[in-house]
């Protein structure tokens, strides 16, 4: 079954995303830990990885990392940089999707709060399918 990764620390937000992905036939697993999404992205069950960019309490390799990071290790390996990332954020000034993307070398973006599942499952398919954003 096709793996989806969450790396979100509001329970609430990752609730929501789980019950959207897993609706569409996505198996989901929710993790925190760098250490652990990057174990995931080598395994070839895993499709995509939905990371929040504000993560409080994410760890790789001993050592605290945001969202933007993480993204920046898992499209920087070789055996995780073929793994669609899509990058959350609440922080949605103009000019931050482009900065964000740049930054974080993600392929999606997605606000926060997403309201509508539509815009999670479209982007994901997408970029899934390689016809990216």
């Amino acid at each position: 079954m096709k793996r989806v990764v969450i790396v979100e620390d509001n329970a609430s937000v990752a609730k929501y995303f789980r019950y959207v992905l897993e609706h569409a036939g996505y198996a989901v697993v929710i993790t925190e830990s760098g250490d652990e999404v990057i174990g995931l992205a080598r395994d070839t069950d895993t499709v995509a990885i939905l990371v929040d960019i504000s993560l409080r309490r994410t760890q790789y390799e001993g050592r605290y990392i945001d969202g933007l990071e993480l993204s920046r290790i898992l499209k920087g390996d070789a055996d995780t940089t073929r793994v669609p990332v899509i990058i959350a954020t609440a922080h949605v000034m103009a000019g931050d999707r482009e900065r964000f993307l740049q930054e974080s070398n993600a392929d999606g973006f997605l606000r926060k709060p997403t309201v509508d599942p539509q815009e999670v499952l479209s982007l994901l398919s997408r970029l899934i399918s390689g016809a990216g954003e």
